[in-house]
């Protein structure tokens, strides 16, 4: 099977359509410790990562969810729909990849315990709306990088590789349903109040994501037996702020959040799309391995 033939990854839909693709990346088939070039602490900084992710898929869904039969736009619906598949595909893979953590002896539940006390604590559905268009926003930036900057993960285990290049590519295609639901759910609100509700969303989001990460950085380290001083921290620092430099690649789109009227659609990852698109394609077209369905 070619990349032009292969259904739903290339060829075959618009730049902005959502494409549930139903992929099995079987992680727990292909247990790896250092799965990312035998690296321990990148590894660690993907694997912190992906703790947030089942609790953090099913909450946003909830957070959309509440508000599709308020919406009485059937084309925003429909992108909510197909946005509800896609983080539901992603949840089951995170789940297999975290019970894969769990079995090579990483204290899972330990670090996933901050992640839902968070979430669980939010409970005004506004409010877990604005946190959901935050998460998403941060999360559009990380695949951002990730798709424009390929040859960061050519070194990783093929099952990892796959799995951050599907759900990156996947959350550019819906990189704008949860601020375009917000902006109806709070559109009888004053702009300042709205653009109020959002940043601090934003700022209460961040805070917490990086307190949560940077601790759960350390414990996959700690389960590893590596000491985390001032090398540690001084490495991973240089991780993010020069080479490769994840962060500073990403901090001015990130920033942009900040802006009143901000909307993702005004940036074109049309070329980004498709280019993920070809590249899943082709990962799998060379070796074989798709087992996909997509949602039609």
């Amino acid at each position: 099977m070619t990349s032009a033939t292969m259904p739903g990854w290339a060829g075959e839909h618009d730049d902005d359509e959502i494409v549930p693709r139903d992929i099995r990346f079987n992680i727990s088939g292909n247990p790896e410790r250092h799965w990312f070039d035998g690296d321990p602490m990148r590894t660690a900084m993907f694997d912190a990562f992906s703790i947030f992710l089942p609790e953090g898929e099913r909450f946003f869904i909830r957070s959309l969810k509440h508000y599709a039969s308020t919406l009485g736009d059937p084309e925003l619906i429909k992108e909510i729909n197909g946005y509800a598949v896609q983080e539901a595909f992603h949840t089951r893979e995170h789940e297999d990849y975290n019970r894969t953590l769990a079995g090579l002896g990483y204290d899972v539940e330990a670090m996933e315990q901050p992640v839902k006390s968070v979430l669980g604590s939010v409970k005004v559905p506004l409010l877990r709306l604005a946190v959901t268009c935050a998460v998403e926003h941060l999360t559009a930036n990380f695949s951002t990088m990730t798709l424009r900057h390929q040859k960061i993960l050519s070194n990783a285990h093929p099952a990892y590789r796959r799995l951050w290049m599907w759900h990156a590519l996947e959350e550019l295609e819906h990189k704008a349903v949860a601020l375009d639901v917000y902006k109806r759910a709070a559109a009888g609100m004053p702009a300042w109040k709205r653009y109020g509700l959002r940043v601090s969303a934003m700022n209460l989001t961040a805070v917490h994501f990086v307190r949560i990460f940077l601790r759960n950085v350390r414990l996959h380290a700690q389960a590893d037996g590596i000491r985390t001083g001032f090398r540690f921290w001084s490495r991973f620092a240089w991780l993010q702020m020069v080479s490769p430099g994840y962060i500073r690649v990403s901090l001015w789109s990130f920033l942009c959040y900040y802006l009143p009227g901000y909307d993702p659609r005004k940036v074109d990852d049309s070329d980004l799309i498709r280019k993920g698109r070809a590249w899943l394609a082709n990962e799998y077209a060379a070796d074989g391995a798709a087992q996909e369905t997509p949602a039609r």
